[in-house]
């Protein structure tokens, strides 16, 4: 067996050498760069939290996507008031008559709904109105959201004649004990263009004849 040198057997006895300074443990020796990556995962929201904000996500947009659906069908007005707060506020502008300030879910329901959404006359399958809904922006806090959306909708001005009117919904809305509801809705209208149609099922909007 060969022999080794004093200095050998010196290093053989060496215990092995420590972790790196810069391992994902914690130490004094962290480097700056780790120490930021263990701050960012510490800090950043936990899995119950992402699956929170997304299940609120959907919520808010199928709450939107409701509210456009049930318009349509004309006549839902305790429907479409449950959506809202006890004290929302709606507001309508750019149409082509006065903007609307509306407060308060009675005031939505009797100065707004029973006016452009009214009930169908029985067996009336005449297009009085429909929407097309598409999200563009959502911010989700805790207890509060805000939603920005653009539509198009297509209403009926009359036998042969729709209007197609486009622009963006903002919508405020506050969890409450339920769910989410609108606290505040406005409506800005951007553009409005008359159509001739040769369908004969075209009705007039908020005035449907009588049978």
């Amino acid at each position: 067996m060969a022999l080794r040198r004093p200095d050998q057997l010196t290093s053989a006895r060496q215990p092995p050498s420590e972790a790196p300074t810069n391992s994902l443990v914690g130490t004094a020796g962290t480097s700056a760069s780790t120490r930021r990556g263990v701050e960012l995962n510490q800090n950043s929201p936990n899995l119950e939290d992402r699956i929170r904000r997304l299940e609120d996500a959907e919520e808010i947009r199928c709450l939107w996507h409701r509210y456009l659906l049930l318009f349509d069908r004309g006549g839902a007005h305790q429907d479409i008031a449950e959506l809202f707060t006890e004290d929302a506020v709606f507001e309508t502008r750019g149409a082509d008559g006065p903007d609307r300030f509306l407060r308060g879910r009675n005031s939505i329901v009797n100065d707004f709904l029973r006016i452009v959404s009214p009930p169908r006359p029985l067996k009336d399958d005449r297009v009085y109105s429909g929407h097309q809904g598409t999200l563009c922006e959502m911010e989700i806090h805790r207890d509060s959201a805000r939603l920005l959306g653009r539509f198009l909708e297509m209403t009926g001005r009359g036998p042969g004649t729709m209007l197609a009117v486009g622009g963006t919904h903002s919508l405020d809305l506050r969890r409450e004990a339920l769910g989410w509801r609108v606290a505040g809705l406005v409506m800005q209208l951007t553009f409005c263009v008359q159509l001739d149609t040769v369908d004969p099922r075209t009705a007039f909007l908020g005035k449907p004849p009588s049978e």
